[in-house]
């Protein structure tokens, strides 16, 4: 279970007079500030992107690459975020009320949802952010626009760039919320023997694609805009939208590499109002596509629907540490990456507690704990859900409805499927995993049967249906 991993009777000043540094402002470096800070760790945050305000010092809603998504965060996530005392404000995030399905067939309205919230994934990190400069003012600086150039581990010495000015900081933690390409992790792969790094890069692809208000949809119901909306019988193109607080959808619009719709064929206005009248014909409901919606989505540059991350180990030393994307992204099939990369947090600081500060032992027993949940989400994000092929999809969905049926029938034999205790906090992910590889154990046997009981049957000269 989670929560035994948190267990911890060690005080709260294990960082007491001891630096730290944080490479990343994403929502897993701000998190991780304030559990460093409030163990009393001196904490310093350094992020490349100069996405703040300089008139009001806040951090922006957008950051340079001009894309902002949202994100859905489970129980896993949210229990996190309330370990350190961050309650979402009810004006910037939504509890999401169900899922609206719209097929070629109709609109469909389910609630599979269970205390998960839609959040804009900046404005997550920007609420951390604020929380870490009101409430740990004495703890935890930030430096924005400043880019990792170099780490010195022996010395325990860090430099980062910002136009003409140069900082190096020494550091008793440098942690590596860098993202998927993080620059911590490749020194670290220069510079530990035995630290490797493996990535896995999903073929399909995606930009992200506003919608409008949601009331401004065919049909629309009053509890839509607090539902995650999907169009998915557009295969392999496909939008998924959670709501955002405004009422609004900023959806992901995913596309295959190849095919008849791509990103690359997509080159004029006129082109992308044809895909939205052929595939998404209610999104528009007979208007024409908005020239800044056209304009915003072509200037895009298309993104990897998800990059899995296995890193050999999660930490380097006694000194450097990975959480977050930068030691086990995940594709985005299962809803995971912010998920996972907050509960490391929570994980990598009650560690710290327990061990009392001693790097020396914390850090190997971070890995430990962590990295076989971590390598589990990676593989299970990559099957079924993650896969672009429609073969492997279909399998997948096979076996979950299965699985489900056979629960319904026998449910002291059967279990519900696995993957439905993705977001739970008490729940570890190779857990799930090894529950999942038993109910395809189980799967095989019943197929093994029927085959075995037809054969047998028509041997006799009769038929199984």
């Amino acid at each position: 279970m989670i929560e035994s991993l948190l267990q911890s009777n060690s005080p709260q000043n294990s960082g007491k007079d001891r630096k730290a540094i944080i490479v990343g402002a994403g929502p897993a470096g701000t998190l991780m500030a304030l559990y460093l800070a409030q163990m009393n760790w001196r904490v310093t945050v350094f992020e490349r992107r100069d996405f703040y305000e300089k008139s009001t010092g806040n951090l922006g809603g957008v950051n340079k690459s001009g894309r902002s998504y949202n994100i859905v965060l489970t129980e896993r996530g949210i229990f996190a975020l309330q370990e350190v005392g961050v309650e979402l404000p009810p004006d910037l995030s939504v509890t999401l009320a169900g899922n609206v399905r719209h097929t070629n067939k109709g609109i469909r309205f389910n609630q599979p949802f269970n205390k998960a919230i839609s959040v804009n994934r900046n404005v997550l990190a920007k609420q951390l952010f604020q929380e870490g400069r009101c409430r740990f003012p004495e703890h935890i600086e930030y430096y924005f626009g400043y880019r990792l150039e170099s780490i010195d581990f022996e010395q325990k010495l860090a430099t980062f760039h910002k136009e003409n000015d140069c900082i190096e900081r020494n550091f008793d933690l440098l942690v590596g919320a860098d993202g998927v390409f993080s620059t911590v992790r490749v020194l670290m792969e220069k510079y530990f023997d035995g630290f490797s790094c493996q990535q896995n890069f999903d073929k399909m692809m995606f930009k992200v694609c506003p919608l409008g208000k949601v009331t401004e949809l065919p049909d629309a119901q009053p509890q839509w805009d607090k539902c995650f909306h999907t169009w998915p019988s557009h295969e392999p193109v496909t939008i998924l939208a959670p709501p955002s607080s405004d009422g609004s959808l900023n959806g992901i619009l995913i596309m295959p590499p190849e095919g008849e719709f791509t990103f690359d064929k997509l080159k004029t206005e006129a082109e992308l109002e044809a895909l939205f009248q052929e595939k998404f014909p209610d999104i528009l409901a007979g208007k024409s596509l908005p020239e800044d919606w056209a304009k915003y989505l072509l200037e895009q540059k298309p993104s990897y629907g998800g990059i899995t991350t296995i890193c050999s180990s999660l930490h380097g030393g006694d000194c450097v540490v990975l959480v977050g994307d930068a030691g086990h992204s995940v594709w985005a099939s299962l809803g995971q990456g912010c998920n996972v990369a907050l509960e490391s947090c929570v994980i990598l600081a009650r560690t710290l507690e327990k061990y009392n500060g001693d790097l020396t032992k914390a850090l190997p027993a971070y890995t430990i704990k962590r990295k076989p949940d971590t390598d589990a989400n990676a593989r299970m994000s990559e099957q079924g859900l993650g896969n672009n092929k429609r073969v492997i999809k279909t399998l997948f969905f096979t076996k979950l409805m299965a699985i489900s049926l056979f629960h319904q029938i026998l449910p002291s034999l059967f279990k519900k499927p696995a993957i439905f205790q993705i977001g739970q906090p008490d729940v570890r992910y190779s857990e799930i995993e090894q529950q999942m590889q038993i109910q395809n154990k189980q799967l095989l046997g019943v197929m093994l049967f029927l085959i075995g009981f037809a054969i047998i049957l028509s041997l006799f000269g009769l038929k199984l249906f």
